[in-house]
């Protein structure tokens, strides 16, 4: 006859094993490889630099900043919302309509409570939500903390101008960057211009005909992304999706609206309560993903977004010229024509990437093409363009040698091409001479007339 004991260590053995399985099947991926492959719906948390160690130029200070800042974390349009509460709560349905659906008991639970009926495709697409709110508060502290003599706590509009477009995500973005800076008591204080839509400097892009019709609207823009659904790296991506949720009719838009939505709700909640913690989870909807198939995602959306907003088409990122030439007004003019020490912008994906673009940022040695997934590559979304991605200007005066310029991408220091590679600091007179066609010939009527057939 067994010990009891024995037979009692041999029934927890089991069953611990058959709990550990069972989580390290709740557990596909961990939530670093999720949250840095989200392209544009990263959160900025997932590549946010939060050492704030004021940076230091002998004989050096900082005197004005030029910062544009792409709203936080957001809704999904419209379309989006509709897909997911139709198609996606159809796949739903279908996954939990198995015998033995292919997830484990804790996600099976957290996937039949996932709905968006909560959400009003009409009322709340694009809204800035909760997390986004904190991106810019968290952002406004931390650039306060580097330079304190740049960001006094207190608002004054002789020393801070915010702007931002017509929309409740940059609005509300503003808002909360401002709270970061002068806490939520004081916030009332401060004044914006009246926001504009098609805002010359903030959103460039919006009132360029030539754009929209040769590159925004132009069937081969996507070219690129299109013939990568047919690489192999895609079609296994489709084939692991499949294979994960049991349904093997799955389509390609299927999968990019699963990780679309992934995204979405992974970026709406950050980690709380530890790593244990059940409100650490991501998206139910990650589960059903392997670390390949998400950079095929990745990929695939990179590409849109190289041809449509980044090195695709010059015309693109000429057009960023008028946000170039505002940035030198801000921090290049004389105290007599001085503008606030302090300009801060709230705008777009779209201005964003181009703006990189048209400064030689973030680009690789050959246009990104369908055939490039395996190539070590520059234009990255998920790291240049995160929710709440940011760009800032800083001029230095220093006592024994010319005003100065540092760029921050991300809240880090990017060195210029054109600029010494050697050193943080970039001579203004430099940079002023390497923009000059886009300060001095900037047509951008000219650029943007649609030529009549």
């Amino acid at each position: 006859m067994q010990n009891p004991f024995y037979c009692l260590f041999l029934f927890l053995l089991l069953f611990v094993g058959v709990a550990w399985t069972e989580e390290g099947e709740c557990r596909r991926l961990n939530r670093a490889d999720i949250e840095g492959r989200l392209s544009t719906k990263t959160p900025y948390r997932a590549i946010a630099n939060y050492d704030e160690t004021p940076p230091k130029f002998a004989g050096c200070h900082p005197t004005r900043i030029w910062y544009i800042i792409r709203h936080g974390t957001r809704n999904p349009s419209e379309a989006v919302i509709l897909q997911a509460q139709n198609r996606l709560s159809e796949i739903k349905k279908r996954i939990l309509d198995q015998p033995k659906p292919p997830i484990c008991s804790a996600e099976l639970k957290r996937l039949r409570q996932w709905s968006w009926k909560h959400l009003n495709a009409s009322e709340d697409e694009k809204l800035l939500v909760a997390e986004g709110e904190d991106e810019l508060i968290e952002l406004a502290e931390r650039m306060q903390k580097r330079f304190p003599d740049l960001f006094p706590e207190l608002y004054s509009p002789e020393w801070y101008y915010l702007k931002y477009t017509a929309t409740q995500r940059t609005r509300k973005s503003a808002a909360s960057f401002a709270t970061g800076l002068f806490g939520r008591n004081r916030i009332h204080t401060v004044r914006y211009p009246p926001p504009l839509h098609e805002d010359p400097v903030l959103r460039f892009y919006k009132g360029c005909g030539k754009w929209k019709t040769d590159v925004d609207k132009n069937p081969e823009t996507l070219v690129n992304a299109r013939r990568f659904l047919a690489e192999p790296q895609m079609q296994s991506a489709v084939e692991q999706i499949r294979s994960s949720t049991r349904l093997p009719d799955l389509q390609p838009a299927d999968v990019q609206l699963m990780y679309t939505v992934c995204a979405f709700e992974t970026a709406w909640h950050r980690p709380r309560g530890g790593s244990g913690s059940r409100s650490s989870s991501h998206s139910v909807w990650c589960n059903f993903f392997d670390v390949a198939a998400l950079e095929a995602l990745e990929f695939f959306e990179d590409l849109e977004y190289y041809w449509n907003d980044g090195y695709g088409y010059e015309l693109t990122h000429r057009i960023a010229c008028p946000a170039i030439a505002d940035m030198f007004a801000a921090i290049s003019s004389s105290e007599e024509e001085r503008r606030a020490n302090a300009t801060l912008y709230f705008t777009h994906s779209g201005t964003l990437l181009k703006l990189l673009a048209h400064l030689g940022l973030a680009r690789d040695k050959k246009p990104l093409t369908h055939k490039h997934f395996a190539s070590e590559r520059r234009w990255r979304t998920s790291q240049i363009d995160a929710f709440a991605t940011n760009l800032a200007f800083l001029r230095y005066d220093c006592d024994k040698e010319e005003p100065q310029v540092l760029v921050l991408h991300q809240e880090r220091v990017v060195r210029l091409p054109g600029c010494p590679q050697d050193k943080d600091l970039c001579p203004l007179a430099t940079l002023r001479r390497l923009y000059a066609k886009s300060v001095d010939h900037c047509n951008v009527e000219e650029l943007c007339r649609v030529k009549a057939n």
